[in-house]
């Protein structure tokens, strides 16, 4: 999916007329430049004058608004695990310049317990 994000309050100067329409379209000023922004404009009238119309289209941006939360969750899930793995290497490093062997700065980390055993067997895999 592609997002495109369009400032329409800012000014549209030495933009197309297409996209300058658009702005004012979005800004629900009228527009006469062609068929497709009469039409346009025609069905935004009709949607705003429905309300049943216009109650699936909020409760559609609703569960819009939702989904993207909750990707935003998983995605800031994600962050916080790889943040740890991230952590469990640099202190696994560590130990090791500090002159541990690679078993005994593997049970160091092992025993912070800041990663399953199964992402630290990873982790340890790189090192040998």
């Amino acid at each position: 999916m592609t997002k495109i994000i369009i400032n329409s309050q800012v000014s549209a100067e030495g933009q197309s007329e297409d996209l300058k329409a658009l702005a004012k379209l979005m800004n629900n000023e009228p527009v006469k430049l062609n068929k497709h922004f009469d039409y346009a404009q025609r069905r935004i009238k009709e949607i705003n004058e429905d309300p049943e119309t216009r109650e699936k289209i909020m409760l559609y941006e609703t569960r819009m608004l939702e989904r993207e939360q909750a990707a935003g969750k998983v995605a800031y899930a994600e962050g916080i695990e790889q943040g740890k793995i991230d952590s469990a290497k640099v202190i696994l490093e560590n130990q090791m310049e500090n002159g541990r062997t690679l078993e005994q700065a593997t049970e160091f980390v092992r025993n912070l317990k800041l990663i399953s055993d199964k992402e630290l067997e990873k982790v340890v895999a790189m090192y040998k």
